[in-house]
């Protein structure tokens, strides 16, 4: 008998690194699967959760040395799954081939009949929870842009950023509209955009860079969401 420890990369956000997922495996495997704990360990980084686990590198290496009446064991289930489906199909194949399944997070295998249907009822919550937090996610972008508020990662014409990661924050950049008024007050008076251009050679943005065509023309439409 063997046991395979698996794992996959995860944002330091979420607070699942390679060394955390295989402690908690290691641990898991000593006290439930022999006291040996794991035998072999594989982990895929760089990879996405969408994509099935044995269709990615280390996966697929898993699925290749696996054999009957050897053991699986992963952190949490989204480190091999993403959808219900998914992880039917998996459990199928590695119950077809013999090859026992266990998640440290909920404490289930694939042993008994009953911890098959556990499985089954987490994936479908893990997949409603995702889809939820997507449609969470999704409305407050539209509330957000309904507002001509920022949405997205990237700074927008008018506005700065303060802070980083989850705790940054868009806040106008009073300069920088200063400059784009300038750019509309051109425009009014009938400037083409390569004549704005000219006019604003050497003036440079607070970020460091000068008007250019594409610029002035997206600065032009921003201002006329008025910058709220």
């Amino acid at each position: 008998m063997t046991v395979f420890g698996y794992g996959r990369h995860s944002t330091s956000g979420q607070g699942l690194s390679e060394a955390a997922q295989r402690s908690s495996v290691d641990a898991y495997a000593t006290a439930y699967l022999g006291g040996s704990g794991v035998h072999q360990w594989l982990y895929d980084t760089a990879v996405s959760g969408s994509k099935p686990i044995f269709e990615r590198p280390e996966g697929l290496k898993l699925w290749a040395l696996a054999q009957p009446g050897d053991h699986i064991v992963i952190a949490k289930l989204d480190r091999a799954f993403r959808k219900t489906l998914d992880g039917l199909r998996v459990l199928e194949m590695l119950d077809a081939k013999g090859v026992y399944f266990h998640c440290v997070q909920q404490k289930v295998d694939t042993y008994s009949p009953a911890g098959r249907a556990i499985l089954t009822v987490l994936l479908a919550f893990a997949q409603l929870e995702r889809e939820q937090t997507a449609e969470r996610t999704k409305e407050a972008l539209a509330v957000k842009r309904a507002a001509g508020l920022p949405s997205g990662p990237a700074v927008p014409i008018g506005w700065k950023k303060v802070g980083s990661g989850k705790t940054g924050r868009f806040v106008p950049d009073l300069l920088e509209r200063s400059q784009v008024q300038q750019l509309v007050s051109l425009r009014s008076a009938g400037c083409s955009y390569d004549a704005i251009v000219e006019h604003m050679r050497g003036t440079r943005r607070p970020n460091g860079l000068e008007w250019n065509r594409n610029s002035v023309a997206k600065a032009i439409k921003a201002a006329a969401r008025q910058f709220p």
